[in-house]
């Protein structure tokens, strides 16, 4: 009788227990998605953010505020190519330019014609110029002055005085060559971005104003081109 009590109470026990246990076919308890993971993965690896409603929302909550600012959109015209010459790019490249401010033909068909030419002191023509003699027969051709006084210092104190920071294509620069002195040997004609044209002694050619020699020796600039006689040049 005993044992049989015992085993009765084991029995009951038993049966209790599967009661108190979660039942191993059922739905597993539900865990919180956003903790888990970053993302939720769909078909075809796309995901989807769960913090995008809350980036969209603080987006919205600014556009009501007036905080919202619309990405700045710059537009570019960009001419064909076709439309520029062969002489357009060729001093765009020595100008250091964009072939777009390339506006003043006469001026380029000049340099082009006059460029390599041979330096002589005293000179005035193709076989051989000096520096004053090809910035009057520039200034003459491609602007219609024809009064500029025939020597580089004279050239210098007829014309008035313009500071280097406003340098304008068609503005002369001087320059002295004598040592220590600056009295005024060397003149050239101003185009853009520090690069002027002038007969060197290696022949005419364009130079950089900031390169060490021409910086050092820098002496002024003076104008006698205006912005009238510019346009009528560009123009013909």
């Amino acid at each position: 009788m005993k044992n049989l009590f015992f085993l009765s109470v084991i029995l009951l026990f038993a049966s209790s227990c599967s009661t108190l246990r979660p039942a191993s076919s059922g739905n597993p308890v539900p865990v919180n998605d956003w903790q888990k993971k970053p993302s939720i993965e769909f078909i075809n690896n796309v995901s989807i953010n769960p913090r995008a409603n809350t980036d969209i929302a603080s987006a919205n909550n600014k556009r009501k505020n007036g905080l919202y600012k619309q990405p700045h959109i710059v537009s570019y015209h960009v001419l064909p190519i076709e439309d520029f010459s062969s002489l357009q790019f060729k001093y765009a490249i020595l100008e250091d330019a964009s072939v777009e401010e390339m506006q003043n033909e006469k001026l380029l068909g000049f340099m082009e014609e006059w460029y390599g030419a041979k330096y002589h002191f005293g000179g005035n023509g193709k076989d051989g110029i000096d520096c004053s003699a090809f910035v009057s027969t520039l200034l003459s051709t491609v602007y219609g002055i024809s009064s500029l006084p025939r020597m580089s210092k004279d050239q210098y104190f007829s014309t008035p005085r313009v500071p280097k920071s406003q340098l304008q294509e068609g503005d002369l620069v001087f320059f002295h060559t004598y040592g220590k002195r600056k009295t005024v040997t060397h003149v050239g004609v101003y185009l853009r971005n520090n690069k002027f044209v002038h007969a060197s002694i290696a022949g005419v050619m364009i130079s950089n104003m900031g390169d060490g020699y021409y910086a050092d020796h820098f002496v002024g600039a003076g104008r006698v081109v205006n912005q009238g006689m510019k346009a009528g040049a560009s123009a013909n």
